[in-house]
């Protein structure tokens, strides 16, 4: 399994949460690699036992391990985590919300006997692993050898690296199937929405689609807040869901618009409009019934930001004791636009 803090490089590449594809890689900028440091700790990848949900945990046995060595000082994991808190601690907050949402995820993993099939995590990550090797082919052709060119960029060797890739794979296939499932065990609600400071132009809007006009053109050419680029779509949600328009979408059926109504967006007030695309309601069924159903919906819709910072924002605050409220996640993921108004 890999260490946690073996390389600042290791924890960018674990970083981003769900469901691996074929077709996706994390490459970088391949003309100009990272250059490893001069005096580099062996960075060394044990392969992990099994592919439980444990992978997602950090190891029991863990300590304060050396990253690095510089003449005859040791740099160990706590110094590095301390550096990068005051250097970047949105980046170092970002470190620890991962590591509480992979923990999540592997009790719910847990719980609902939700497991990875190990010859789709190689499948995944050799798809990976080929895409990122065509890469460096073609733009740096016989410039660098791949090998030279993963331990410049991750400070890895290449078995290393492909051990991590498949760590990784089938932590990202472990994400996607949770919130995959548990949202599918739920009601939930598909809708675009519409944001304005201007209460006139929000019934525009509402009238204009009661009379038989797209929503999500509508969206695209008024809204305020990023999804507008895409119609204003969110990813299906269910009551637990964060966000201003939640409360109002459950409230309309398929087809339906919502009147104008304020909440908040952001740190201001501002109008809103929300239109129904679909209800769905929830399905009480064993994991493996809706195994291949859920890996066909995360090849056509990966995760997406929202949905990570929902289930987080849900599950977190369900374990603490007395719960802060959670401030309304406003921020819309990227989600390609759909035919539906």
């Amino acid at each position: 399994m890999v260490k946690h803090g073996a390389r600042i490089a290791v924890v960018l590449l674990a970083a981003c949460a769900g469901s691996p594809r074929s077709g996706q890689s994390g490459v970088p900028s391949l003309r100009q690699p990272t250059s490893a440091p001069v005096v580099q700790a062996p960075v060394v990848t044990p392969a992990p036992a099994g592919l439980g949900p444990e992978i997602l945990l950090p190891q029991a046995s863990d300590q304060d391990d050396e990253v690095a060595r510089v003449g005859d000082l040791v740099l160990r994991r706590s110094h590095a985590y301390t550096r990068l808190l005051s250097a970047h601690p949105k980046l170092a907050l970002t470190a620890v919300d991962l590591l509480v949402f992979d923990v999540l995820v592997a009790r719910h993993a847990e719980q609902f006997g939700i497991r990875v099939d190990p010859a789709r995590v190689e499948a995944l990550a050799a798809a990976e692993e080929k895409q990122v090797r065509e890469q460096v082919q073609a733009e740096l052709g016989g410039e660098m050898p791949f090998a030279g060119y993963i331990w410049r960029l991750f400070g890895l060797h290449e078995q290393d690296w492909q051990q991590t890739l498949r760590l990784r794979t089938a932590q990202r296939l472990y994400q996607g199937y949770v919130i995959r499932y548990l949202a599918l065990r739920e009601d939930r609600v598909r809708v675009r929405f519409l944001v304005h400071k201007d209460e006139a132009v929000a019934r525009e809007v509402a009238d204009k689609v009661e009379h038989g006009a797209d929503f999500g053109t509508l969206a695209l050419r008024h809204s305020e807040d990023p999804s507008k680029r895409d119609g204003g779509l969110l990813p299906a949600f269910g009551q637990g869901f964060q966000h201003p328009v939640a409360a109002t979408a459950f409230t309309l059926q398929k087809g339906k618009v919502s009147a104008p109504f304020r909440g908040r967006w952001g740190d201001e007030e501002r109008w809103f409009v929300v239109y129904c695309l679909e209800r769905m309601p929830g399905r009480e069924v064993p994991f493996a019934a809706v195994l291949d159903e859920i890996d066909r919906d995360l090849e056509l819709n990966p995760i997406a930001p929202l949905e990570t910072t929902a289930y987080t924002l849900r599950w977190r605050t369900a374990l603490e004791p007395n719960p802060p409220a959670p401030k309304p996640a406003i921020a819309v993921p990227d989600a390609a636009p759909t035919g539906n108004r």
